[in-house]
């Protein structure tokens, strides 16, 4: 049993939500509103989307805890798993942090670039 907390960082001020939800054997239902340095813990269930209000950048970090293997075991809601298909035509955001040939930026995965 692992459960997920997300940490939120809202730029500007600005504020953002969380949403939180299941099926109908286990039930969970939560839309909380977020605001930087707010923690949201997701003990199960669907969660996404993490949205800003419109003109706020929202970064979140999640990290798993509890006694359970610690091990990404990450499925899509069937309903909206269409989605993960479109990533790859779709241009990286400026706004994220991601690593460029020759710079020191953190990369996924792969740690620091020389």
């Amino acid at each position: 049993m692992l459960e997920e907390i997300y940490y939120y960082e809202v730029a500007g001020g600005g504020m953002a939500y969380q949403r939180v939800y299941a099926s109908d054997a286990r039930p969970i239902d939560v839309l909380a509103e977020v605001r930087t340095g707010d923690v949201v813990l997701i003990p199960y269930g669907w969660h996404g989307p993490a949205m800003a209000t419109p003109g706020y950048d929202l970064y979140y970090l999640n990290v798993m805890a509890g006694p359970g293997e610690r091990a990404w075991l990450i499925s899509d809601d069937p309903a909206h798993a269409w989605i993960r298909g479109t990533w790859p035509d779709q241009p990286v955001d400026p706004r994220l942090p991601m690593a460029y040939p020759g710079s020191r930026a953190a990369r996924p995965g792969r740690g620091l670039v020389p």
